[in-house]
């Protein structure tokens, strides 16, 4: 091999670890609001009025993600570099099993979440793993929790990438106002599923969750069933073993959490590559066509 060959995969190698890197970094502080947090730090500074500015912008622009989030500048980020070094680091592929009609609206029932649910992020949001050319016409929203898709600066990213709050109205907004394609990838298990993330192991938790299948009947919208495997072993969760204390804690966090925020969270002890790293395992994504209801 020549060593401009060695080199070559050298800086490839580099890119794909900071590009993923990248992805959980944004997923965890702009999840958890730190950006938005050291952005109007801003304010005790001569630009102040960035803030304000911004501030403004959020104000107006706070239901965006009830109305089916932003299109302009969608294309482009979902064409980034970045995804591409992503789906190469583990690597991600997803499999067609069958044609999509781009004249109906679709609802992605997406499983399991992982961590950050990268399958679904590269493999249906982004361009990189050619979505959209195995299925042209279709146009996939990610559907997430209000809490991210709200914290500054954070939703102007997501919302680009083209997420949506994953209310009903949101979600209504998106299979029947936005036009045929438009269509909503939705983690049916939601953040309960991190207490159920250990390798190998895929359990969704649908109970009180069907509000999905109802919704695709009332819009008429078919359901595509995607699984991703791989998904639950690219980082490793300590002391979560059924019936543990670690699993009985977040069971109960996962309660009080949805009983007084309104959404269910969890943590967890995870290790991977470097401690924090995910390890590098395929995640193969397979969706089927599974159930064209009709509406009304």
């Amino acid at each position: 091999m020549s060593p401009n060959c060695g080199q070559s995969g050298l800086i490839q190698n580099s890119l794909e670890i900071l590009s993923t890197a990248l992805l959980y970094t944004i997923a965890f502080l702009g999840g958890c609001n730190i950006v938005g947090m050291v952005f109007l730090c801003l304010f005790l500074t001569p630009l102040w009025f960035v803030v304000v500015l911004y501030l403004g912008w959020v104000f107006y622009d706070w239901n965006a993600p009830e109305r089916g989030g932003h299109q302009f500048g969608s294309d482009f980020m979902r064409q980034l570099a970045l995804f591409r070094y992503i789906r190469d680091y583990y690597p991600i592929s997803i499999e067609k099993t069958s044609d999509l009609d781009p004249n109906k609206n679709y609802i992605f029932g997406y499983h399991p979440h992982g961590y950050v649910a990268e399958g679904a992020v590269v493999g249906l949001i982004s361009d990189a793993c050619g979505f959209r050319e195995l299925f042209p016409g279709i146009t996939t929203h990610m559907a997430v929790h209000s809490f991210p898709i709200k914290a500054l600066l954070h939703r102007e990213i997501l919302m680009s990438l083209g997420f949506v709050n994953a209310s009903r109205e949101s979600l209504e907004c998106i299979l029947t106002q936005l036009g045929p394609g438009h269509s909503a990838v939705l983690v049916v298990g939601g953040a309960a599923e991190l207490q159920h993330v250990r390798q190998g192991t895929y359990v969704v938790p649908l109970n009180n969750r069907k509000g999905f299948i109802r919704l695709a009947l009332e819009t008429g919208s078919p359901l595509v069933p995607v699984f991703a495997y791989g998904q639950n072993d690219v980082l490793h969760q300590l002391g979560n073993s059924v019936g543990s204390p670690w699993w009985r804690f977040n069971g109960w966090m996962g309660d009080v959490s949805k009983k007084y925020l309104g959404f269910s969270t969890r943590f967890g002890l995870i290790h991977g590559r470097f401690l924090l790293m995910p390890y590098r395992i395929p995640i193969h994504v397979v969706g089927t066509f599974f159930l064209s209801p009709v509406s009304g």
